[in-house]
């Protein structure tokens, strides 16, 4: 029993020689590229999650940014500084472009305090804020067409209505018109109550070339004219007697505006003779 025993436990460490004798072979000759894979695994885990905190943190900063901005000019800067991020850039020139307009049809300078003395709108810095605006939504209106995705044509509407203000504030009917018309075929079935918004401004387009019509002032009736001898009113005079009124209306003007007769001379008295003596 012992030497069974005995057997048992010399063949159980040859086994866990025998075994470990293999581990270290294989750690010898392919240890080293496995360990390798397994760290160039991990540092690819690694730099994958670095780059994803990365990109949201950039993310979380351009809309920060985009938050912030209140003036045109620090939208633009956003614009540039954050094209590749969804659609940071896209929004940011149309939140630009509606500031101007807000601007312009409100009278008053978004870069001025309200109560400043040049705080109102001068027509020379209309039209170039105008200008300004209608290129602000090109350029969105432009972004949107080079993006395919769904979401990109509300940009394009919103820039088309924001490019039909801007011809409807200068009263260019027809560049208004196009506008409107575009936006009906962009939104088609999938934005149906900005189609009906679209086909109310184009039906008021008339307003913008012609102004609404002033009606003529009511005239009021007359009473007629009572005679006060008899209480009643006068009837129309005959034909005949029609007649006679305008012969003798006639009469009268000629005999006003004939020339007044000259005074007849009246020959001074004879000086009287002197007494015969």
């Amino acid at each position: 029993m012992d030497r069974k025993r005995l057997g048992g436990v010399q063949q159980t460490d040859l086994t866990e020689g025998r075994i470990n004798d293999d581990f270290l072979y294989w750690l010898k000759t392919s240890g080293p590229n496995w360990l390798l894979a397994v760290l160039v695994v991990a540092c690819l885990m690694m730099g994958w999650n670095w780059w994803k905190n990365r990109e949201a943190a950039a993310r979380d900063l351009a809309w920060a940014e985009l938050n912030a901005a209140d003036i045109p000019s620090a939208l633009k800067d956003v614009a540039a500084k954050h094209g590749s991020i969804d659609s940071v850039a896209t929004y940011a020139l149309l939140n630009a472009g509606d500031r101007y307009l807000q601007s312009i049809l409100s009278g008053k300078r978004f870069d001025r305090e309200a109560t400043a003395s040049d705080a109102s709108m001068t027509p020379e810095l209309k039209a170039e804020w105008l200008a300004e605006a209608d290129a602000l939504y090109l350029d969105v209106i432009k972004a949107a067409q080079a993006d395919p995705t769904r979401g990109s044509r509300g940009f394009e509407i919103g820039a088309l209505f924001g490019r039909a203000a801007v011809a409807e504030t200068r009263g260019d009917v027809s560049s208004a018109k196009t506008n409107l018309e575009a936006i009906q075929a962009v939104a088609g079935d999938d934005y149906p109550w900005l189609v009906k918004n679209a086909a109310a401004r184009l039906a008021t387009l008339g307003v913008i070339s012609s102004p609404y019509p002033i009606p003529a002032a009511p005239v009021a009736a007359l009473p007629p004219v009572v005679d006060p001898a008899t209480g009643l009113a006068p009837t129309a005079l005959p034909a005949a007697d029609t007649e006679a009124l305008k012969l003798l209306l006639g009469d009268l003007s000629k005999t006003s505006s004939a020339p007044a007769a000259a005074p007849i001379a009246v020959p001074s008295p004879a000086p009287e003779s002197a007494p015969a003596p």
